[in-house]
């Protein structure tokens, strides 16, 4: 038992969540590449001779540099086991990442500080503000031009409704941006930038009355910076981790995730901040992760990860207990007994088969096809969790297939993609006989994935 609570309560699993284009997948690649998971980091922008981003997996992904399907990352860093979800930051995929956030316990908001807080990342916030998540923010690209920095702490108050205490403060913006004062250790740190971002940019702590700070800062930004602190000290606010773990708080961190800066005191900041696994509500009361038996539940599907393998993969979070190969569970829709034989650590569309997993862990089940979204798989059937609520169609398409001779794979690959929850299937009262499959979805740009995968 005391084996199992040490392993839970080294878990720390969280998503990413911002608005499209605030720069969330750089800074998952970047707390990858800080994590050790990776030796050099890629872009979804990048050229043709350099890599791409490890979360956007998808060949879809990469050629609109957008992400459209949630994504798990697997690592360990500094003792902890780090369960990283990427999630798609464009509207029409909101459904995919509320069910992410169905299976995470913290969260970090990635805002633009040259726009501040957009519709989306609204929408999202409360998302986790219902679930009780808590949030660590990341001011992203300091190294543009950006709008007043107190105002952004302002506005995140006055729009989300939520104490935002500064954790650090960058000093100088844009091209004159060199680093960040830690306000918590009364430290500075100072960044070099490092080619495309693709290693960790060297660093130098200092005092903020060392020579080299002030040096490295033109005048007017070091004013600026030290006026801005006193007003920030003058509010008298401390840091309140206990409420930042009720969501009554989210610590703001300023960085550039492109350039590298201020990514490696997110990361040491998420071990200190975020919390472990929390009990779950099911239908027998709330179960706590360090129960015995195994639980856990199924939040994500998808399909045709591994080019190689027409397979689909479901992700469980694991809830409770311990998981071990071969476990036997009850699938608790079906009432079904299933051995979990074919388990894999997830990293992007890499894999490996895993031999145990406890509390916290999201792993993934490869071939069992009656698994659906929201299924609970257990030890104890007494055990069900709460369904994973759907987002009402806003948009609605038909779609047939113009080649009969492809009528079985066609109809093959548009049952996986249902089951995804990629899209939903409608049937009109009038339909007849009809081809022709009428499709719901939240956004347009879901039709382009199913076109995409289908083809």
């Amino acid at each position: 038992m005391a084996d199992l609570r040490a392993e839970v309560a080294r878990r720390r699993t969280f998503a990413i969540i911002s608005h499209p284009d605030a720069g969330k997948t750089t800074l998952t690649e970047k707390l990858l590449l800080y994590g050790g998971a990776l030796q050099l980091a890629g872009s979804v922008t990048a050229r043709k001779n350099q890599s791409s981003s490890a979360s956007d997996w998808m060949e879809l992904e990469r050629k609109r540099g957008i992400s459209v399907s949630s994504t798990v990352l697997q690592f360990d860093y500094e003792g902890r086991r780090i369960n990283l979800l990427d999630t798609p930051g464009h509207k029409d995929f909101s459904e995919d990442t509320y069910r992410v956030l169905t299976a995470v316990d913290a969260a970090v908001m990635v805002i633009d500080a040259g726009k501040g807080i957009e519709s989306q990342t609204r929408k999202l916030f409360e998302v986790c503000r219902l679930r009780g998540i808590p949030i660590l923010t990341f001011m992203n690209k300091l190294d543009r031009e950006t709008r007043d920095l107190l105002e952004l702490i302002d506005e995140i108050e006055s729009t989300l409704q939520i104490h935002a205490f500064a954790v650090n403060w960058p000093m100088g913006v844009g091209a004159r941006f060199r680093g960040v004062y830690d306000r918590t250790t009364q430290e500075a740190h100072m960044y070099e930038r490092t080619v495309r971002g693709a290693y960790k940019a060297p660093v130098h702590v200092a005092g903020i009355e060392d020579p080299t700070v002030k040096d490295a800062l033109d005048a007017d930004s070091y004013h600026h910076f030290v006026e801005q602190l006193g007003i920030l000290d003058a509010a008298g606010a401390g840091f309140d981790r206990a409420d930042a773990l009720k969501g009554g708080t989210t610590p703001v961190f300023f960085g550039s995730a492109v350039n590298n800066f201020g990514v490696q005191l997110l990361l040491d900041a998420l071990l200190a901040h975020a919390p472990p696994p929390a009990p779950r509500a099911t239908s027998a009361g709330l179960l706590a992760p360090d129960k015995d038996s195994f639980s856990g539940f199924v939040f994500k599907i998808q399909g045709n990860m591994d080019p190689k393998h027409r397979d689909r993969v479901a992700f469980v979070r694991v809830c409770s207990g311990k998981f071990t190969r071969d476990l036997s569970v009850v699938h608790s829709r079906t009432g079904k007994s299933y051995r979990l034989a074919n388990a894999h650590k997830i990293f992007g569309r890499d894999r490996e088969i895993i031999e145990e997993a406890y509390a916290g862990d999201v792993i993934g089940l490869v071939g069992y096809s009656d698994f659906g979204i929201g299924d609970t798989l257990t030890e104890d059937p007494a055990v069900v969790f709460d369904e994973i609520p759907r987002f009402a169609p806003e948009c609605f398409a038909r779609i047939s297939n113009p080649n009969p001779a492809k009528y079985k794979p066609f109809a093959k690959g548009l049952e996986q993609l249902l089951r995804e929850g990629v899209v939903r299937a409608l049937v009109p009262r009038d339909a007849g006989d009809s081809k022709t499959t009428l499709l719901a979805a939240v956004g347009p740009l879901q039709f382009e994935v199913v076109q995409y995968r289908l083809e």
